[in-house]
């Protein structure tokens, strides 16, 4: 957010497990959740905490090991650039981050946690998250 760079020895899944720990939850609920309330088969994006932005969206299946996660509040735009078959996420603070999607599985999942995140504060579920 301030733009530092921090590195740890753990992957995104279980950055976003302790994430949802902190608000008493796992990440199979939160997926569980956004199935339920959006139908969102594939690629579920997590929402951590509705009311405070927390939501990411993943690039392939989570399964994967090469899976990346990005927080949804922070993207401003996506792009691609001729011979990059990759999308490269542009932040809300100008930083560019070159993903391993393309821009158009980005786009889809950037307009899928958004829709995502419209049907929790259509619904209210905030509560319903607190498990």
């Amino acid at each position: 957010e301030d733009g530092t760079e921090i590195t740890t020895p753990l992957r995104p899944y279980q950055l976003l497990q302790l994430s949802c720990r902190q608000y008493n939850s796992s990440i199979e609920e939160r997926i569980f959740v956004a199935k339920r309330v959006a139908g969102v088969k594939g690629k579920v994006p997590v929402v951590i905490e509705p009311s405070t932005g927390l939501v990411f969206f993943p690039t392939k299946s989570p399964k994967r090991d090469d899976c990346e996660w990005y927080a949804w509040s922070h993207v401003r735009e996506i792009i691609s650039i001729e011979g990059n078959p990759n999308g490269i996420i542009v932040t809300t603070d100008d930083h560019r981050i070159q993903t391993n999607a393309t821009a158009y599985v980005l786009k889809n999942q950037l307009k899928a946690t958004g829709e995502l995140v419209a049907r929790f504060q259509q619904l209210n579920l905030s509560p319903m998250l607190e498990s």
